[in-house]
């Protein structure tokens, strides 16, 4: 240990180049741990201004009016995330081609080589560029943004970081996926404009179906008065009417069109309403089909005669 701490001071002693090195590398983390801590300050200022404005704590609190405002935020932190990406690179490629100036390395030739050899990368490296290219455009273009969530291919779920090159999705079940933005050739985006919560019961085919009909809208209209979900619900119940129809059961759907994100709970409480509904007027649900399996030990399946 000695002997390394020997080198060392021996190293920096009346070594200028060494010194100037070491104050390059002090000054390139100092500058990009200030612009990592203005970027998040500036995207903190700007979301918690919108947030005050509408004198709420969520992003997902704001006023179907403020829908706007909503895609501004996530926007915003989006962008922060990429910002950060860039500036990281940035600091980097600096300091680095300041330290090889220091170290006698002719900056004039290397930069004039690296020209061929970024065209020889180039074609060795298409999938970095594509990567780069189309996270730039996604995010330029608003198709996702921080905390949207989205679809894209097999995953699904809410996105925690957009970069350069990688897009972070966080699924239901927690998984945090990593998704090159050279991949993404189709993307759904559940957070944008509205959504809309479709609900379909399956009733016995005896049943009034114009009364039944009637009695979802109510249950619909019901969740309007409903402070928990009134303010989730942009739009009046609306009847789609029969979708399918057997001789024992009959399907009827109807939807509502809710604030982004907003589908899934409204629908869960949509069920829950019209089962209440239901009970009061009497109306009769389908049996649920069987399970296959509970099917196995009938006769007259598997190859089995009646006794």
């Amino acid at each position: 240990m000695k002997e390394v701490w020997a080198w060392i001071t021996a190293f920096f002693a009346g070594n200028e180049t060494a010194w100037r090195i070491v104050l390059i590398i002090v000054i390139s983390l100092v500058s990009w741990w200030i612009l990592r801590i203005l970027i998040r300050r500036s995207v903190e200022q700007i979301v918690h201004g919108v947030k005050k404005s509408q004198h709420i704590d969520s992003t997902q609190e704001i006023k179907v009016s403020g829908l706007v405002k909503e895609r501004s935020i996530q926007r915003t932190r989006t962008l922060g995330a990429v910002g950060r990406s860039i500036s990281t690179w940035v600091v980097f490629c600096v300091a680095l081609i300041l330290v090889l100036g220091e170290l006698g390395v002719n900056l004039t030739a290397l930069l004039a080589s690296a020209g061929f050899i970024g065209a020889g990368l180039a074609f060795g490296a298409q999938n970095i560029v594509k990567d780069v290219l189309n996270g730039i455009f996604m995010v330029f273009e608003d198709q996702l943004g921080v905390g949207d969530w989205i679809n894209v291919g097999t995953i699904e779920g809410a996105v925690e970081d957009v970069g350069v090159r990688v897009t972070q999705i966080r699924a239901i079940d927690g998984t945090l996926w990593f998704v090159r933005n050279g991949e993404i050739l189709m993307l759904g985006n559940s957070s944008q404009g509205h959504s809309q919560a479709i609900i379909d019961v399956t009733v016995r085919a005896d049943q009034d179906l114009d009364r039944v009909q009637e009695v979802m809208l109510e249950a619909g209209r019901a969740l309007l008065a409903n402070p928990e979900y009134k303010r989730k619900i942009t739009g009046n119940p609306e009847m789609w009417g029969v979708q399918s129809i057997s001789s024992d059961r009959a399907t009827v759907r109807f939807s509502i069109r809710t604030r982004p994100e907003a589908h899934w709970s409204v629908q869960r409480a949509a069920l829950k309403e019209i089962k209440k509904q239901f009970a009061n007027e009497g109306i009769r649900m389908a049996k649920q089909l069987p399970d296959l399996q509970d099917l196995q030990g009938l006769p007259g399946l598997n190859g089995e005669a009646k006794s």
